[in-house]
């Protein structure tokens, strides 16, 4: 009869305990290689939280003031020290009255020197008198000599003669003044408009700001009332755009939540300031203007985002992020498998939506990618929080 064998025997005992520690890492890595086989799904949990209704708008950042630099006269435009063509000086901080170039006008510069020529001669005949000047002192001089002399031997008929040549002279006189001091009004009136003409060719900063455009480039032909530079001052607004079915919704003071692609991870607040009367001619959406309570240092114009105008708000509301949803589907996953389930929404915002029913708290939703799954599908689900990062 063979030797009978039991557990107490150490070398079969070992063996046991390795072939059963085998057969665990076996399962296990099983288990493991078929989870990581599992496409991963992000998922985030429903919880309770606060829920917006508000009216959703695109944004753009606007400067407050800006204002169009145009060309006075037609000739080429020099750049002042400092101010380069192309994007080199776009920017760039200007002052009030900083030259930014001259446009070159040698038609109004020979213009103006012919003027002050003309003028410096009108002034110089102006300064020598009427030419009937002489004459008349000469008449008068005579006529004090006839009357000397009248009651002796002078006729009477010669002293009227002179008596009217003395007046007719005189009148001469008055009139020749007048027309010297008109030529010399017209002189003045000449070398002053072309002296303005002449201002006209500098080029200045209307106001402290940005130069944000540079139409042409340093040395080009340019035309009267051609748009040279523009500038736009630093402060900066919210210009959103609402639908017109919203836009009654909306009240000066009301709150919004903006988001600005060049600020993905942040979140801002502003207020409404106005909405205007009449709607786009185009899009037929309606302007809604906004200031930034929150504004970051480096705001610029020309960013552009979203918005949402907060109408109303619900506390301890069931809330899922708005990105779980399309349309009033999501996707619930539940012991790694995928289920689809249509839900009730309520309010809904740009981070996260009210839901009224069809989910409880706690359950995970599926917020990227729904259309790679479908359901009954098995994932493996990594929790993430509502804005997308994983905890």
């Amino acid at each position: 009869m063979p030797p009978r064998t039991t557990l107490s025997d150490p070398a079969r005992l070992w063996k046991a305990l390795a072939t059963a520690l085998l057969a665990i890492m076996a399962i296990s890595g099983w288990m493991i290689y078929r989870s990581l086989g599992r496409p991963v799904a992000e998922v985030a949990a429903v919880q309770r939280g606060t829920a917006t209704a508000a009216v959703y708008g695109t944004v753009k950042i606007q400067s407050s003031v800006v204002r169009e630099i145009r060309a006075q006269n037609t000739g080429i435009i020099k750049f002042a020290d400092g101010i380069a063509s192309g994007v080199v000086s776009i920017g760039s901080t200007v002052k009030r009255d900083q030259l930014l170039g001259v446009i070159t006008d040698e038609a109004t510069t020979k213009a103006l020197r012919q003027a002050q020529t003309e003028l410096e001669a009108a002034q110089q005949r102006q300064k020598l008198g009427p030419p009937s000047a002489e004459p008349l002192r000469a008449a008068q001089d005579n006529l004090k000599r006839l009357l000397s002399l009248q009651a002796n031997t002078v006729p009477a008929a010669e002293v009227e003669r002179t008596k009217a040549e003395v007046k007719r002279l005189t009148d001469e006189e008055k009139v020749q003044t007048l027309e010297l001091r008109k030529a010399v009004q017209l002189g003045e009136t000449n070398v002053q408009a072309l002296q303005d003409q002449m201002k006209r060719t500098e080029l200045r900063a209307t106001m402290d700001g940005l130069l944000t455009a540079i139409a042409p480039a340093d040395g080009d032909l340019v035309f009267a009332n051609n748009l040279l530079f523009t500038l736009a001052t630093k402060d900066t607004y919210v210009e959103g755009q609402v639908n017109e079915e919203d836009v009654g919704e909306i009240r000066d003071g009301m709150k919004a939540d903006v988001r600005l692609y060049s600020f993905s991870q942040r979140q801002f607040t502003a207020k409404v300031s106005t909405v205007l009367p009449s709607s786009d001619v185009n899009s037929q959406r309606y302007t809604v203007v906004l200031y930034l309570e929150n504004p970051p240092d480096n705001l610029r114009a020309g960013m552009t985002g979203e918005m949402n105008i907060i109408i109303a708000r619900r506390e301890n509301a069931l809330t899922v992020p708005s990105r779980a949803l399309v349309a009033d589907q999501v996707q619930v996953v539940t012991d790694d498998v995928v289920v689809q389930r249509t839900v009730k929404v309520g309010y809904r915002g740009l981070d996260t939506a009210e839901i009224l029913g069809g989910l409880a708290e706690g359950d995970l939703v599926v917020v990227q990618d729904q259309d790679q799954f479908r359901p009954g599908q098995r994932v493996r689900p990594v929790v993430v929080n509502a804005t997308g990062r994983k905890r």
